[in-house]
């Protein structure tokens, strides 16, 4: 939780010219009375200097093991998208992809026929258009298009070529894709309209005018794709290329079959996904560590001392070294093991070796953030840490910024308490001054008329003995 506090400020003495030849002795004494009346501000003030300093360290501990919290919500999504891989054993045929549902197991496919698209070509019109985006094949502002006797009403935004396709692939652009090309030469260009249905197999497509003139020149049907499926004497037929064998399992033709020969596709375990995931969680742990023991020792941080040091260890501690009860569902069974400074590392090779052994024992041992093992329990206790009002963390953060907050007040009111001192101390020390420069004015009249009577009585004198 981010809050903004005051910076601290240091008090400045308050200036005091006077005209008393008092008036330096007098400064001293309002700098000193101002300066003690200041020690509460300053003591307010190196508080709340603590207090920002705490906030900020607690901020980018928050940081540190968001970042963890991540990295788990990294382990959920490997679990439930990256638990299998795909392999083909002729990539000329087909490709294949696996996506979350997908399953391990062996499909055989022979592909006997790829499919084509039904095409067709617009009409040369009166003359050739040689500029598509200024003429067109027609003036009409409203077509129709008849894609398998499915009618669609075209309205493009000129009658220029260009126009014209934008117009039926926004407004048809599930059913056919049109697009420009020359039919003439380099030297003599000659544009048409192409169409090419969205779907395999043998369908009419037509476009006609607002008068039913047809605009098509010459159109050509296509044919389904189709294929043997392990085995299975019957071929079957598809409106795409791209097919899904099962769940979570995409496959796209590229070649037909020879005749006999099909094509193996092979669905297994992969633990590769995970052991990047926990690479990420183990660098994400080891920033934690990091950042924890930054705050103990000599040049401690800000955070020294706090009790929360003892649940962020505590937590670290149960992660690094987590155990479903036996040494088979640990960790450290995966080749995710501490050093001696509780720096994580993870072992591949050792990693995927366990996988491959026993991959229902690695699911059982990590579980889901709902259902058990490692990542519930890593899910509960990093939302101990960080839920929004419950979170350990975020409770320190929000009680910091609470007392900044309350520290602001009292120094706000500290400082208008001083201000006013300040102010009744520099009046009274002006009123002062201005007493005492009264009096020494006296004191120099008075003197004056003194030094003018002994002036006058020594010459009187002196007349006397001249006599």
């Amino acid at each position: 939780m981010s809050t903004s506090a005051t910076t601290p400020t240091t008090v400045a003495p308050p200036a005091f010219t006077g005209v008393s030849k008092f008036a330096s002795s007098l400064q001293q004494v309002l700098t000193r009375a101002e300066g003690i009346a200041a020690l509460p501000l300053q003591t307010l003030q190196a508080g709340l200097t603590t207090m920002n300093s705490t906030q900020s360290a607690l901020q980018s501990m928050d940081a540190t093991f968001s970042s963890l919290q991540e990295s788990i919500g990294g382990l959920q999504s490997a679990l439930t998208s990256t638990l299998v891989s795909s392999s083909v054993s002729d990539g000329t045929i087909v490709s294949a992809s696996v996506a979350s549902g997908a399953t391990p197991g062996t499909y055989s496919i022979e592909v006997d026929n790829l499919g084509a698209y039904s095409t067709a070509l617009s009409i040369a019109g009166s003359t050739a258009v040689t500029a598509p985006s200024t003429q067109g094949i027609t003036t009409s502002s409203s077509l129709t298009l008849n894609v398998n006797g499915t009618l669609t009403t075209i309205t493009p935004a000129s009658s220029d070529l260009q126009d014209l396709a934008s117009a039926i692939n926004t407004q048809a652009g599930g059913q056919v894709q049109a697009t420009i090309i020359n039919v003439g030469s380099s030297g003599s260009a000659d544009y048409r309209l192409s169409l090419q249905a969205v779907n395999l197999g043998d369908q009419t497509l037509d476009l006609t005018d607002s008068g039913g003139n047809d605009l098509i020149a010459s159109s050509s049907g296509g044919a389904l794709a189709s294929y043997e499926l392990n085995g299975q004497p019957t071929s079957i037929t598809s409106t795409s290329r791209t097919i899904t064998l099962s769940p979570g399992l995409t496959v796209s033709l590229l070649g037909q079959s020879t005749a006999g020969d099909a094509t193996t596709i092979t669905v297994s375990d992969d633990a590769s996904g995970l052991a990047s995931a926990f690479s990420s969680f183990a660098t994400a742990y080891n920033a934690a560590v990091t950042a924890v023991g930054a705050q103990h020792g000599q040049n401690a941080g800000a955070l020294q001392g706090d009790s929360l040091l003892d649940t962020l260890t505590s937590v670290l501690n149960e992660l690094g070294t987590w155990s479903n009860g036996s040494p088979n569902s640990a960790l450290a069974n995966y080749g995710i093991t501490l050093d001696d400074t509780g720096q994580m590392s993870v072992d591949t090779t050792t990693f995927s070796a366990a996988a491959d052994a026993n991959f229902a024992g690695l699911l059982s041992t990590l579980g889901t953030s709902t259902t058990g093992g490692f990542m519930q329990a890593a899910t509960t206790l990093l939302s101990g840490l960080e839920a929004p009002t419950t979170g350990a963390i975020k409770q320190e953060e929000t009680s910091v910024a609470n007392e900044i907050t309350n520290q602001n007040t009292q120094i706000s009111n500290a400082q208008t308490q001083l201000t006013q001192l300040e102010s009744n101390l520099t009046n009274q020390i002006a009123q002062a001054d201005s007493t005492l420069a009264s009096l020494e004015s006296q004191v120099t009249f008075v003197t004056g008329l003194f030094a003018q009577y002994t002036d006058s009585n020594n010459n009187s004198t002196n007349g006397l003995q001249t006599l």
